[in-house]
Order: structure tokens, then C-alpha cells, then sequence
């Protein structure tokens, strides 16, 4: 087993995946692809597909392209909150302005207007900080919409203690659950979190197996009955 500390998303994704298919649409023959690259040469990390009774084709992906990334983002807010050094920019203004007043000589109304504008480029800081964090996120989970599935996952390597009383965290799933994306997580238990379901998605035309490039070579697989697993 693992190192508790080093426990990595990547090792326990495949069975993880694997089990809550079998268990949730009692899929049988599994096909599991790893580093599959569609049509258009994007990389995906996970590729499963299976057969439903009526014969039709049920593809889902999974990913951890950017696991470290975005856990270093949601780890960070947790324990630190925003940059501490947008504290820098009330002071600077507060420095400035009084020396402004007192070098114009602009008295009680001076030293007023300074506070004002110094608690606003507090706020301003802020907000803009915080923008700039959840513009890093959607850019992040927006890599998701060059994979086509029927079901998307995004796997973090990071501990499920992290989402809670945590705002950016909150922001974070609630993005994924507006583009139906699902998202698990591995801790320094190595021990898979189901944070949230994906939303399963319908391919107007055939089968969503058709983007990617080993299409024929998994299509022979499953006519065979038999299982794939791609090194």
C-alpha cells in the first residue's frame, strides 16, 4: 500500500470507477483505457466503456491533469484565505493619504477621506484577488470540455477535509455540478471520496466511442466479449 502521505489519485481512480459501475448499472466486460487520445490528439487519462443491455455504448472519462494544481489552490484558501498581501494596499493608501493631508494641510476631512479610500482599496484587493482564484479554477475544469463522454469525472488527490467551511472549495463543485461533471477525491488514508455524481450526458449521433482514436480496436473488444485493459 501507498504511503499514507504520498497517496495519489491516479492509483485508485481506475477501480474505483471500475466498482461504482458495476454496482450502479450493473455493467459487466468493463473496457479500461488508459492515456486515450481522441481524434483531435487531446489526451484523456481514463477511458471506460461498456455495453448496456440494449446493446448501446457507454463511455466515460476520467482525469488528473490538473489534480495538483487545483489542490494546491483549495489547500491554500483553506488554510491561509486570501493573499495576505492585499493588506499591503490599505496601508500604502493610509501612508499616502495622511501624508497628503498633512502636507496640503487638508485636516479631519483628509485624514476621512484617506480611511475611506483605504477600507475601498482593501475591498477592491479582495475581490479582484478572489476573481482571479475562481478564473484559475474554470480554466482548469474547462480542459473537461475537449473530452466527450457520456460521463465525465475529475479526480483530485486531496483530502475531503479540505471542502468544508471552504468557499472557494464550494465554488469549485458547484462549477463542476453546473457542467455535470463528477468529482472524487483521495486523502492521506488513501481512501476514495465520492464528493459528487456526474450528469449523464446523450450523444445525438451513434455513440460518443466514435471521437476517439482506438475506436475500432475497442469496438472489435467488446464484439468479442472480452475484457481491455489499455497500458
Amino acid at each position: 500500500m501507498p504511503n499514507p502521505q504520498e497517496s495519489k489519485i491516479e492509483d485508485f481512480a481506475f477501480e474505483y470507477l471500475q466498482g461504482y459501475y458495476t454496482a450502479q448499472q450493473g455493467a459487466k466486460n468493463i473496457l479500461i483505457g488508459r492515456s486515450e487520445k481522441n481524434k483531435q490528439g487531446v489526451e484523456v487519462e481514463g477511458l471506460f466503456t461498456f455495453k448496456h443491455s440494449d446493446n448501446s455504448i457507454f463511455l466515460a472519462t476520467v482525469t488528473f491533469k490538473n489534480s495538483q494544481r487545483l489542490s494546491k489552490l483549495l489547500t491554500s484558501f483553506k488554510k491561509e484565505g486570501l493573499s495576505k498581501f492585499r493588506f499591503a494596499t490599505p496601508v500604502i493608501m493610509l501612508l499616502l493619504g495622511f501624508y497628503l493631508s498633512l502636507r496640503f494641510e487638508l485636516g479631519i476631512t483628509g485624514f476621512a477621506l484617506t480611511l475611506v479610500a483605504a477600507a475601498a482599496g482593501l475591498i477592491l484587493h479582495s475581490y479582484f484577488l478572489l476573481t482571479y482564484l475562481k478564473r484559475s479554477i474554470n480554466t482548469l475544469v474547462n480542459e473537461l470540455k475537449k473530452h466527450q463522454a457520456n460521463e465525465q469525472w475529475l479526480g483530485i488527490s486531496i483530502s475531503s477535509l479540505i471542502f468544508r467551511n471552504n468557499s472557494l472549495a464550494n465554488y469549485f463543485l458547484k462549477l463542476c455540478q453546473r457542467r455535470g461533471i463528477g468529482v472524487i477525491t483521495v486523502g492521506k488514508r488513501s481512501k476514495v471520496v465520492l464528493m459528487q455524481e456526474p450528469r449523464t450526458n446523450i450523444c445525438r449521433k451513434g455513440d460518443f466511442l466514435s471521437h476517439y482514436a482506438s475506436e475500432s480496436s475497442i469496438r472489435k473488444a467488446m464484439q468479442d466479449d472480452t475484457i481491455l485493459r489499455v497500458a
